[in-house]
């Protein structure tokens, strides 16, 4: 459980960094590519550690997860796909949806923290969940948010299947990727 947290602690922690005026500091101290390989070797070491630690946790129940959860999952899990899908490909979905990433992972994580019930999951879900709601605030806060140009409605199209297709593959996979199959 310690990794897990720990890992946590690094992950979210480095990712707060660009909502706040450290990040301006930090790439005056030491440049833009120092600061971006710092950025992603803390985040890498954080999301292993995340990942790693999650693994070794024993399952200790917390709560009853409620009995429609694993349904609410299921049926999200392809919109989350898809806006996660939307924050870096071209497409018209960033222009209703202000910060489709930051929706998708709270999606994600609070539909899993809902279908699960344990210590581990709770830390992991409500940690993703959190981080996104607080970072809409502080984007939102900083005016660091800006109008995406209209593109062609194809692009919006190719979000969607490539969704969609992602969505079934994590599906059919889940069991290997987490150790939960779904089917």
């Amino acid at each position: 459980m310690t990794l897990l947290i720990i890992g946590t602690i690094l992950f979210f922690g480095i990712h707060f960094v660009p909502s706040t005026p450290l990040k301006a500091r930090c790439v005056e101290v030491y440049g833009a590519t120092k600061y971006k390989l710092m950025f992603s070797l803390v985040s890498a070491v954080g999301l292993g550690l995340i990942i790693y630690g999650f693994s070794l946790t024993h399952f200790i129940p917390l709560f009853d997860p409620l009995p429609w959860g694993r349904d609410l999952v299921i049926y999200t899990m392809p919109v989350t796909v898809i806006l996660l899908l939307a924050s870096d490909l071209p497409n018209n979905i960033k222009r209703w949806v202000r910060h489709p990433m930051l929706l998708g992972l709270m999606m994600w994580g609070g539909t899993h923290l809902l279908a699960n019930g344990d210590l581990a999951s709770t830390i992991l879900f409500a940690s993703f969940s959190l981080f996104a709601f607080l970072d809409i605030i502080l984007v939102t806060q900083a005016g660091r948010y800006k109008e995406k140009e209209a593109v062609s409605g194809r692009w919006d199209v190719v979000v969607v299947l490539l969704g969609l297709a992602v969505y079934c593959l994590v599906f059919y996979f889940h069991g290997f990727l987490t150790g939960m199959p779904l089917m």
